[in-house]
């Protein structure tokens, strides 16, 4: 009857084992799962703060824009104004480029429906289609891993 007990004791240890091997595997899929749900809290979180950034960033714009075209028209304070303004635009917009995002730009001049919105066409027989005529909203690209964050919406050519 001895040498049953040893191997009583071994089949308890196994079984043990096997518990604690299960119970750990159970922990760290759940930790894989919480790790997952994290980084897409995390991720929702950061496009809704760069969302709001490119809304300031286009409200500057607009306000950098009006500014021009007054400027004849601007007293010294305002112009001073409008020097601070702009100022705090270009520190935005280092912001912005320091945490690997750049406005999209169109080198060729062409809508690229991976890269804009095509928010209104305009006929110009002197141009070909699909040519971009004016940017109404900047886009944005993560320079890291060429994410779209936000498309520009634009105006086109369209004959």
């Amino acid at each position: 009857m001895k040498p049953i007990a040893p191997q009583n004791n071994m089949l308890e240890q196994k079984e043990y084992l096997r518990e604690k091997f299960i119970s750990f595997q159970r922990k760290i899929a759940d930790q894989k799962h919480e790790l997952a749900r994290c980084q897409d809290e995390f991720r929702q979180r950061e496009q809704s703060y760069y969302m709001n950034l490119f809304e300031i960033l286009d409200a500057f714009e607009n306000i950098d824009a009006t500014l021009e075209s007054k400027k004849d028209e601007l007293d010294k304070t305002a112009k001073m104004l409008g020097r601070n303004v702009r100022s705090i635009h270009k520190k935005t917009k280092r912001l912005v480029k320091s945490a690997g995002i750049a406005a999209i730009e169109f080198p060729d001049n062409r809508a690229e429906m991976s890269l804009c919105k095509i928010v209104e066409t305009r006929q110009d027989l002197t141009l070909d289609n699909e040519t971009i005529l004016s940017v109404v909203k900047n886009g944005y690209i993560n320079i890291e891993d060429g994410t779209v964050l936000r498309k520009a919406e634009v105006v086109t050519v369209l004959n």
